[in-house]
């Protein structure tokens, strides 16, 4: 087996093993092992890598859910996400696109921030825009712009391509921009995201751009998700809205990134 597989099939199975965890809130080492056919030690450093990362708490013979994922962050639907911060989201939007020339390729994140993207775009036969986002693929079809629709498995929550054969379409691509979405900001943990899969896609999809644009309205730092997908280290630019902190906003600054405020 290809360590590119092996690899997505542990992702896989991790993110099986936190629904799981948070439908029954515990679960023992012998029944993952039996649900998914591996050996003791595997489902073991599956359960320290999610303990690692605050989603589940490590008991004797199992784990049960962590307080942090008990007490709060869910992923919210798409269709609910897409009206809340409206203004602020649109204001990001149009100065990220300030950010894209006539001749570009470019990569457009699945999210409810890159969206309102399409709306500025100003569509020419010499842009190429890649996307695993269904809605703003669908926004696209009909224009003028090259459009590369990532193919791969649909997720419902943020309608958009994930999987082992998004990362196989990514693979031989390359962008001059990369406009990133994130679920959760954190100064100490990061850009995070509360899918595996989709982090992955994102992880994929900055390694082979140039340059990295968060676009994220400052909401996003009081809304922690499971997986940290990108430290700040790895952003070039991040945009975001005039209520950021201006200490949370220096902080990032120190880090090496330009921060845009509007």
């Amino acid at each position: 087996m290809r360590d590119g597989e092996f690899c997505m099939l542990s992702i896989q199975r991790q993110q099986e093993i936190i629904d799981l965890i948070r439908e029954k809130h515990s679960v023992t080492v012998s029944e993952l092992v039996d649900r998914f056919s591996v050996s003791d030690m595997t489902i073991r450093r599956d359960l320290d890598s999610l303990e690692k990362r605050g989603i589940l708490r490590k008991i004797y013979g199992g784990a049960v859910l962590a307080d942090y994922v008990m007490g709060g962050p869910q992923e919210i639907a798409m269709d609910v996400r897409k009206i809340e911060e409206t203004d602020a989201k649109l204001r990001i939007a149009q100065h990220a696109s300030a950010f894209i020339e006539d001749d570009d390729v470019i990569i457009i994140d699945a999210g409810t921030t890159t969206l309102p993207l399409i709306k500025f775009l100003q569509p020419s036969p010499h842009l190429t825009v890649i996307t695993n986002s269904i809605p703003i693929a669908y926004e696209l079809t009909g224009s003028s712009v090259n459009l590369l629709l990532v193919g791969g498995d649909v997720r419902v929550t943020t309608h958009s391509t994930v999987g082992p054969k998004a990362k196989e379409f990514l693979s031989d691509l390359h962008a001059r921009k990369f406009f990133m979405a994130a679920s959760g900001l954190s100064l100490e943990k990061g850009l995070m995201n509360f899918n595996l899969y989709e982090a992955e896609i994102k992880r994929r999809m900055m390694n082979i751009s140039d340059e990295v644009i968060l676009i994220a309205d400052s909401t996003k730092f009081n809304s922690p998700s499971y997986h940290t997908f990108a430290q700040w280290a790895d952003i070039d630019v991040l945009i975001t809205d005039s209520r950021i902190s201006k200490d949370i906003a220096d902080q990032i600054r120190e880090l090496g990134v330009r921060v845009e405020i509007v």
